[in-house]
């Protein structure tokens, strides 16, 4: 475990440049030619926001504690909307590189660290407007907001070890790039984004801690709103499920990047 996270690392570290680059070209792709160019990785989440608060506000009030509503569910949509960014996009990031994926000399283990460049920066674009939002509406904000980072962190980590294994699994199985947007609307729902937890019976409750993006959102939360630390066990589990993550994904995209280039 430790030698692979090594020769991952000395990977990655050989590859920066070429890594940089293809993380600011596939941010610039998303929008060549429209005239609103990178403000459109605002507007969607915020029609987003604005659609969803629309409806749900009418069930649980136009305030969750003393949080407005859509910027209760903002705090939890904007990590929810990266992680599912990294994950569709990682499905088909092979063939998008393909002519880079058949020189020998390239390193496709990297392919998925650009696809979550380009959504991390798309979430730091957010995330300065969901704080402007949040300073606007003077809502009280602790030191605990440097939790944030951890969360982020946690999110890349896990969404990686899913990037490895759907990215790799894709190149010989098409049906993963269309079984990905279902589980993603299962998983969706199954998180307290649109609801708050309190909502779920009190006997389901512990099962949350094994869903790692019910860590994150809920943590952003904690973090953005509650001014309330980590919770011990929840980061605890959520590392065991990031590590299992990891170690699948990584195995298999080794054990298949070797017949890359036959399929490519």
């Amino acid at each position: 475990m430790i030698g692979s996270i090594k020769n991952f690392l000395h990977r990655v570290r050989q590859s920066r440049q070429p890594l940089f680059f293809l993380i600011e070209r596939d941010f610039r792709a998303r929008y060549t030619g429209s005239a609103a160019g990178v403000i459109w990785s605002l507007i969607l989440p915020l029609m987003m926001v604005g659609v969803y608060s629309l409806i749900f506000s009418l069930v649980f009030g136009r305030r969750i504690g003393n949080t407005p509503f859509a910027l209760w569910l903002f705090c939890g949509l904007l990590p929810w909307m990266t992680f599912s960014e990294i994950v569709k996009a990682s499905a088909g990031i092979i063939e998008k590189y393909r002519s880079l994926v058949t020189k020998t000399s390239f390193q496709p283990e990297i392919l998925v660290l650009v696809v979550i460049g380009a959504a991390v920066t798309s979430h730091v674009m957010g995330f300065a407007v969901l704080l402007a939002l949040l300073l606007l509406v003077k809502q009280t904000m602790g030191l605990l907001i440097l939790t944030i980072p951890l969360y982020l962190a946690c999110l890349v980590f896990f969404s990686l070890g899913l990037g490895w294994l759907v990215s790799s699994l894709n190149v010989f199985l098409k049906d993963v790039g269309q079984a990905i947007g279902v589980v993603l609307q299962l998983w969706f729902y199954l998180t307290p984004i649109l609801y708050p937890s309190s909502v779920i019976p009190e006997k389901f409750r512990p099962l949350l801690s094994l869903n790692p993006l019910y860590f994150i959102t809920e943590g952003y939360r904690r973090g953005l709103l509650a001014n309330e630390g980590v919770v011990v066990h929840d980061l605890v589990v959520f590392s065991c499920l990031t590590i299992g993550a990891l170690m699948m994904g990584g195995y298999v995209f080794r054990r298949l990047k070797g017949q890359f280039t036959e399929v490519l």
